[in-house]
């Protein structure tokens, strides 16, 4: 007898009772394995180790013994995983006759795909969170009253951007992902690009609103909203049902045109605050400033819009816990149930509870024991409340409460733009050259969400009407604020029409990007005054990868780049778009014209760099 079969049979003398014993240590790791299901895992393991004797390969440097340790090991855990995978998955139930002619039921399993799948990881978009749940997409989008849309989603769609409304609406129609991406000429990118718009918190939560008011119960956040009071602030709590409730019913904004995006948080720092709320960790106030205008009180979410739109999104099953949060398994009280699925009681009549554990990975909100989702929305957030707030109050506590928080240069500048100004330039970015699904520009949605889009477009307006005038991104907003009027930023919507026109090429894309846009938009609100049809300044961008090559005045545009320690400075600003100007038009072959203002400039002949 070999070492192998010696060690094999020890295993299974005394009626295989050594094995057993190894099986039983293994299995008492998992739990929830009854005597019922003894004999599949021995099975399983009887299997493997027979199976051991033709894998197993001395050269490893491993003796038998120890291997066939571990090939029971990985039997129990193999069973384990294939009874749990049976209990969770889907099936299909059927009918069939056996050889005798008896009626048997078979059940075919569908088989399971990991709900953190990626399935767009630019945009951090993966399985669990485009699956239907108690809100689903889908299904809302598909509700009509009549021959119309609800108002809600009369409002969803006028807030998304041309191509994620396109989709929206054939999906309202029934139509599917491949007839959608063939009606409309897209790709998956795409597709998954206007899905993912369609997804972002800022733009579903338009649909919450009716949902959310036919489930829940009237509540007011606190009496002390409806009163005047003489007090600066107030220190109180609210739950995070009421938060939701008020947020959806737009008696609490968070959309402030001066607050950056919601959004900014990524998938795993969103499930640790989820975590932290239901294990009970302390939390940190959130800021709600009051302004009356006209006799009408407006309550501002001025600090906290990350955590509240998180924890909103969440209670609307508006993405699934991370994989990777650090603290997954949730304790939770629940009551005892007898054998026949009665709550247990003591003896003065009182339910005995029992504590459980939830693994909360890859779970949505209405996935949660019905326990944990009571705790989550009677969660008490601690609010900071100001009263009587002016508009520069709350412009000011935007940015004492962001200073010491990762706000980024385009956010912190932003604060200083007047508000009027500051929603022109929301509807500017919302137009369709500026989404991430257009060709002719390579902006991403986290540009948006970043503020970098804002900052593109003030810059933008800056160099096209006061370029002299250029300086860094906060003190542009303060001037515009003083100096600007309504026509300048509705002159440089229609400059972005006509761009969104001609501009169709991957060439165009590469041009306007976050660094260099405003050169360009500024450079074609120049050509715009030439009298020249637009597709010939489509041309002159094809071309550009030569022509910025060429020397004017004895230096190209390539030379100023390298001369060039700060894109930013008003000094270099100003010299690369004069320089993008003379080679513009020295590229139409002209000195200036009747009914422009070129009839002085003298141009200079240019020769092939180097």
């Amino acid at each position: 007898m070999n070492q192998m079969d010696s060690i094999i049979e020890d295993l299974y003398s005394d009626n295989g009772c050594k094995l057993h014993k190894l099986c039983q240590k293994e299995m008492a790791r998992f739990g929830g394995i009854s005597q019922k299901d003894y004999d599949d895992f021995y099975s399983r393991v009887g299997y493997e180790i027979t199976k051991a004797r033709e894998s197993y390969d001395s050269s490893h440097g491993k003796s038998f013994k120890d291997y066939i340790f571990g090939v029971i090991k990985f039997s129990i855990q193999k069973e384990m995983t294939y009874k749990n995978r049976s209990k969770r998955q889907n099936f299909i139930e059927s009918e069939e006759e056996d050889e005798y002619g008896n009626l048997i039921k078979k059940k075919e399993y569908i088989t399971d795909i990991s709900l953190d799948t990626p399935i767009d990881e630019e945009n951090g978009l993966c399985i669990g969170d485009i699956l239907p749940s108690s809100f689903d997409l889908d299904n809302v989008l598909a509700e009509k009253l009549g021959d119309f849309y609800s108002d809600n989603v009369k409002n969803y769609l006028e807030h998304l951007p041309e191509m994620p409304r396109k989709v929206a609406k054939l999906i309202m129609k029934g139509y599917k992902r491949d007839d959608i991406k063939r009606i409309l000429n897209i790709t998956e990118k795409q597709y998954i690009q206007c899905f993912t718009v369609m997804k972002l918190y800022e733009n579903k939560r338009i649909l919450y609103q009716e949902k959310r008011e036919i489930v829940m119960e009237e509540e007011e956040m606190n009496t002390m909203l409806e009163q005047d009071v003489i007090e600066d602030y107030k220190n109180t709590s609210y739950s995070i049902e009421s938060i939701s409730k008020q947020l959806n019913r737009k008696r609490l904004r968070d959309d402030h045109i001066l607050q950056r995006h919601s959004g900014q948080w990524k998938k795993f720092a969103k499930s640790e605050l989820i975590a932290d709320i239901l294990r009970g960790k302390s939390l940190t106030q959130i800021i709600i400033c009051e302004e009356i205008k006209d006799g009408l009180r407006m309550q501002w979410l001025i600090d906290g819009k990350q955590r509240c739109t998180t924890l909103d999104d969440f209670l609307h099953d508006g993405f699934s816990i991370s994989k990777n949060v650090k603290n997954y398994n949730i304790k939770y009280q629940t009551p005892r149930i007898d054998e026949v699925g009665n709550e247990i009681l003591n003896e003065d009549g009182f339910i005995v509870m029992e504590w459980k554990i939830f693994d909360m990975r890859g779970k949505k909100f209405s996935q949660l024991p019905e326990e944990l989702q009571d705790v989550f929305k009677d969660r008490q957030i601690p609010v900071l409340y100001e009263t009587n707030c002016s508009k520069r109050d709350i412009a000011e506590d935007i940015a004492r409460f962001n200073r010491n928080r990762p706000m980024n240069k385009a956010q912190n500048g932003w604060l200083e733009l007047e508000e009027g100004f500051a929603e022109l330039v929301d509807s500017i970015a919302k137009m369709p050259f500026f989404q991430p699904e257009f060709v002719g520009s390579s902006y991403t949605r986290t540009n948006n969400t970043s503020g970098a889009i804002r900052r593109i477009i003030v810059e933008s307006v800056m160099v096209s009407d006061f370029i002299e005038d250029f300086c860094d991104f906060n003190h542009i907003c303060v001037f515009l604020s003083e100096e600007a009027s309504d026509s300048n930023f509705t002159e440089f919507y229609s400059l972005v029409e006509r761009l969104t026109e001609i501009c169709k090429t991957e060439k165009s894309a590469e041009l306007f990007n976050t660094k260099d846009s405003f050169l360009w938009f500024g450079l074609f609100s120049r050509f715009s005054k030439l009298n020249i049809e637009d597709k010939r300044f489509r041309d002159f961008m094809d071309d550009f990868t030569s022509l910025r090559k060429l020397k004017m005045k004895g230096k190209s545009f390539n030379d100023i780049l390298d001369e060039s320690k700060s894109t930013k400075e008003k000094s270099i600003v100003i010299k690369k778009i004069n320089h993008l100007e003379m080679l513009m038009m020295k590229y139409f072959n002209m000195k200036g014209g009747e009914g422009t203002k070129y009839k002085n400039i003298e141009y200079y002949t240019y020769e092939r760099g180097i």
